[in-house]
């Protein structure tokens, strides 16, 4: 995940902003007494970790938005980030006139935790972002969650990212990742317009990884209509095909393609499919083995109870 860039102007203004905030919530806290005074003087003078010791107790006991200011402010000063998230996000469900605040405060959160590359804050962050300020525009927050996501990101989290990215790597790296990612959770479906985004990109990198996968998908969604459709079930097998017929997933396709034609009656095409997968791998090679047992039985006319291709 990269590190956010900001301008010299930008870090100033951000500097700016900060020491505004620091002292708008001295002024504010300058009446209070007991624990929560000592909190405010010991947050004045920089000893936040004494400043949250006072603040927190106050806020199990009695919270209100002003405590849950509070402690956001220290904590994040502390580095304490799951905290100041919490905190942030309390004091915009509890005060919605002080939501752009939370949101202020759950930004510089989301800056420290894409500088630590600490990813699970940074889900929790954005994700209270989302639920703090919902029109509030994620920008690179949205790049840098997708970029370090697991799994695939969800439809609108995807969609941000994509358009705060401003580099074509940036983009061919979005498309790939969430393909790749949607499509080890099963979801061929909505994986293949992805791969088919990236391969239009030609010529740029992750194209050929677009390839695979697509190919890979195709081979899957073809097994999985072989019993019920074998006539769309071979158009995919052989869309599989045609993207590289030497690899073990287009040899797979090539089989695929030979079952699909069987089930339709098309014995001759069968054969064909199954010579070119053998044709296309090592003598032996258990892909070889398999499409030899189709041909064997084909020419014997002793056909197996089931054709699948083995497909993952």
């Amino acid at each position: 995940m990269r590190q956010v860039r900001r301008t010299g102007a930008a870090m100033a203004a951000m500097a700016a902003m900060a020491a505004m905030a620091v002292l708008a919530l001295v002024a504010a806290c300058g009446g209070s007494g007991g624990a929560e005074g000592a909190g405010d003087q010991a947050y004045a003078e920089g000893r936040y970790q004494e400043a949250l010791a006072a603040y927190a107790p106050l806020s199990e006991r009695e919270p209100s938005p002003r405590l849950s200011a509070k402690i956001g402010a220290s904590a994040l000063h502390l580095g304490q980030l799951r905290e100041a998230t919490a905190a942030y996000r309390a004091l915009g469900a509890a005060d919605p006139d002080r939501a752009d605040e939370a949101a202020d405060g759950l930004e510089r959160v989301i800056l420290a935790a894409e500088r630590r590359r600490d990813e699970t804050v940074l889900q929790e962050a954005v994700t209270a972002l989302r639920a703090v300020a919902p029109d509030r525009p994620l920008g690179r927050h949205a790049l840098g969650l997708v970029q370090a996501a697991d799994g695939a990101a969800d439809p609108a989290g995807f969609a941000a990212a994509l358009a705060a990215a401003t580099e074509a790597g940036e983009v061919d790296s979005l498309l790939a990742r969430q393909a790749t990612a949607l499509a080890n959770m099963g979801a061929c479906e909505q994986a293949v317009p992805l791969f088919q985004a990236g391969l239009r990109r030609a010529g740029r990198p992750g194209s050929a990884a677009a390839a695979d996968g697509l190919a890979g998908c195709y081979l899957r969604l073809g097994a999985a209509l072989l019993a019920s459709v074998p006539d769309s079930a071979e158009t995919l097998f052989r869309d599989a095909a045609a993207i590289d017929s030497v690899t073990p997933v287009g040899r797979e396709a090539l089989i695929g393609f030979g079952d699909a034609r069987y089930r339709q009656g098309d014995l001759v095409g069968a054969a064909l499919a199954y010579q070119a997968a053998i044709s296309a791998g090592q003598p032996g090679d258990s892909i070889a083995v398999s499409a030899g047992k189709k041909l064997n039985a084909l020419v014997t006319a002793v056909v197996p109870d089931s054709l699948s291709t083995g497909a993952p």
